[in-house]
């Protein structure tokens, strides 16, 4: 396949980019030049995994972003479903994967870094056992009810608030849990739901109380109706739950404010594109180029949002930085992360 578009776009977009070095996470973000790594993926097959069945956010966010990112690199970018233990099992498969820069994924990043730190069970990596590209979405997470359901007041009074969750390896999981510990709630997880449809689903007959999701997961049903946001768990309200109180403007004791802002470091991580550590200097220059110029293409930001998705672009030398701050989280929040996540 030739490379069409990489000499005429990637070139134009680094020099862009150069300039802006040093922004903070979330913004334009310099990418380095590409270097000759990038002929070990001109003309090969690169497969990038989304840990979830089709159809999903993570699926949908990997179609949106393979062909473009194939044409970056002079590669076919194929996408691979490989659902299973919240998002672990696909990230045991890739560390193990040969690091040449052909087999990558997107990472539920807040579920895998509590995994890593609360040592769950099928964690089996460390989170520098990874070469992060680049984060393609953000994880602005929402704690949503049904129309029934009542408020974030009403779930700190309840005698027994029902989380539904997919799995210890799941942001949901790692979120509700640190909400229980840091609000004293009288609350648990429910486990054992193959995906977020059948945990929506039992929110919805009432078989659970609150679900945890992403802000563009949730957006559908908060504007159809069938759910109810009570808590946004970001600094600020989400646009798409105006109404619901934000963890940033909570007025909070120091040891829940310490617990609360961990959580918030984790979700720093978001969606981000992955690969094997050890990948060739070179050849991750070369992704991470490939990979800023297509979250940040206009045309590429416009079919996502088409698709009710966002696109939360933060370079890899970036996420490098958010991995170091998580391997210095406070060890009262890497402790609870362990109770909860070593419980049978």
């Amino acid at each position: 396949m030739p490379r069409t578009s990489w000499s005429r776009r990637t070139a134009a977009v680094a020099v862009s980019l150069t300039a802006l070095a040093g922004c903070t996470i979330g913004g334009p973000e310099a990418a380095p030049a590409p270097a000759d790594g990038c002929a070990a993926l001109e003309g090969q097959t690169v497969t990038l995994v989304a840990p979830a069945s089709p159809g999903g956010g993570f699926d949908t966010l990997a179609r949106i972003i393979a062909e473009p990112l194939g044409g970056e690199l002079g590669a076919q970018v194929i996408v691979e479903n490989r659902p299973g233990a919240g998002g672990l099992l696909a990230v045991n498969r890739l560390v193990n994967a040969p690091a040449d820069g052909r087999q990558i994924a997107l990472m539920n990043g807040t579920g895998a870094a509590a995994s890593v730190l609360g040592e769950a069970e099928g964690a089996d990596f460390a989170l520098r056992d990874l070469s992060y590209i680049g984060r393609l979405a953000s994880e602005d997470t929402l704690l949503v009810t049904s129309p029934q359901g009542g408020t974030w007041q009403d779930a700190l009074a309840s005698p027994d608030f029902r989380f539904g969750s997919t799995g210890p390896g799941g942001t949901d999981y790692a979120t509700a849990t640190v909400l229980i510990e840091a609000f004293g709630l009288r609350g648990r997880i429910v486990t054992g739901f193959p995906g977020q449809s059948e945990a929506m689903l039992a929110l919805l007959q009432g078989n659970i109380d609150g679900l945890i999701g992403t802000a563009d997961d949730r957006r559908p049903p908060i504007e159809s109706g069938e759910v109810v946001p009570i808590l946004s768990i970001t600094p600020e309200r989400a646009d798409v739950a105006p109404d619901a109180p934000a963890i940033g403007e909570l007025d909070l004791r120091p040891e829940q404010r310490s617990l609360l802002d961990a959580l918030l470091t984790l979700n720093e991580l978001g969606r981000p594109l992955v690969g094997p550590a050890g990948i060739e200097p070179g050849t991750l220059e070369c992704l991470r180029t490939a990979f800023a110029t297509v979250a940040q293409d206009p045309d590429v930001v416009a079919t996502a949002a088409q698709q009710r998705r966002r696109i939360g672009y933060v370079s890899g030398q970036e996420l490098d930085a958010v991995v170091g701050r998580i391997e210095a989280l406070p060890p009262e929040f890497v402790g609870i992360l362990r109770e909860a996540l070593s419980r049978p």
